[in-house]
């Protein structure tokens, strides 16, 4: 009776297994692969100009919203006066 209990988990333990196998060379299949030019040619520096445009695509583009700034900038104000006031009136 064990017997075939050991069986049956070996075969699901290798049915998995091969679903695993499956989805890791579907995986590979996807991804394709880029070859890089050989360093020092011209396809080389061109490759470097795509890569480094692409790179800085978005670069400095985080837009912090209009009360956000506000706030930031209240809030500074409050701390610079906080500041002055301790300065002043501290003997």
């Amino acid at each position: 009776m064990s017997g075939s209990g050991n069986a049956k988990r070996k075969q699901a333990q290798q049915k998995q297994a091969r679903k695993r196998a499956d989805k890791s060379h579907q995986r590979d299949r996807e991804q394709s692969h880029t070859h890089l030019p050989k360093v020092g040619t011209k396809a080389d520096q061109e490759h470097l100009h795509r890569q480094r445009q692409a790179d800085l695509i978005g670069f400095g583009r985080f837009k912090v919203g209009r009360g956000v700034s506000i706030a930031l900038v209240v809030i500074a104000l409050m701390a610079l006066v906080g500041v002055l006031a301790l300065l002043v009136f501290t003997d």
